[in-house]
């Protein structure tokens, strides 16, 4: 599978197959402390642009459109499995990155719709202040709007504030921001850090894959997690 995944990730920048063992370790010791201090780490360039080039394309036609989502969501069982973003996700060298920059086993989701998603934010699209349902999230940005669609949370270990709606406004000083850039690996404890997505602007959409990892092996979303996210339940 790294000769599938070869063509997708630029192994030479991130040499997650152990290529150079040295330069994996740089890597690693980089986002280790990123994740560790904020809950986030961002590696740019991750995705060679051949593959975000050919990932736009393909989110953009008329295979993931209108009719293949809810709302803005493609859920994991409408992405195609000749999808090079599921041989990404089930890659296992991805898996150990994922585990040794959280210091813990993570595991892949086994929800069928929630365990990789496409999100499509048009133009006047919002996300709002949420928390995730998974422990950990990958995301790689695929396609940057004209405007806005920026990652907006708040680092650990201040994250974890109370739940509901909106964001309070002396949280407000708490808040950082991650434009859509494409190509790039965002790692994110996203179940204890609040965050969403900013209003999308203009023409062009804001395209971002999410791949869902838990302490936990054989996590499912519940029933009314799934209608709420994908309008079903299977």
């Amino acid at each position: 599978m790294t000769r599938e995944v070869d063509g997708t990730v630029d192994l030479d920048r991130y040499p997650l197959d152990r290529r150079s063992v040295t330069r994996l370790r740089e890597v690693i010791e980089r986002s280790q402390a990123d994740f560790l201090v904020s809950g986030v780490t961002v590696r740019p360039e991750f995705l060679r642009p051949a593959a975000v080039t050919e990932m736009a394309a393909d989110v953009l036609s008329d295979g993931l459109g209108d009719a293949m989502r809810f709302e803005y969501t493609v859920a994991y069982d409408r992405i195609p499995d000749s999808s090079p973003l599921k041989a990404l996700y089930h890659w296992e060298p991805l898996r150990q990155f994922v585990s040794q920059l959280v210091g813990e086993q993570a595991y892949r989701s086994a929800d069928e719709l929630g365990a990789m998603t496409v999100q499509i934010h048009e133009n006047g699209d919002v996300q709002d202040w949420h928390y995730d349902m998974s422990d950990y999230t990958v995301m790689l940005h695929i396609v940057a709007p004209e405007r806005g669609g920026a990652l907006e949370y708040i680092p650990l270990p201040g994250a974890f504030i109370e739940r509901g709606g909106g964001l309070p406004m002396r949280h407000r000083h708490l808040v950082k921001m991650l434009p859509t850039v494409p190509g790039m690996l965002v790692l994110h404890a996203g179940r204890r850090s609040r965050h969403r997505v900013t209003p999308v602007q203009g023409e062009i959409p804001r395209v971002s894959v999410h791949m869902a990892f838990n302490a936990r092996p054989g996590q499912r979303l519940n029933a009314h997690v799934r209608r709420h996210l994908f309008g079903r339940e299977e």
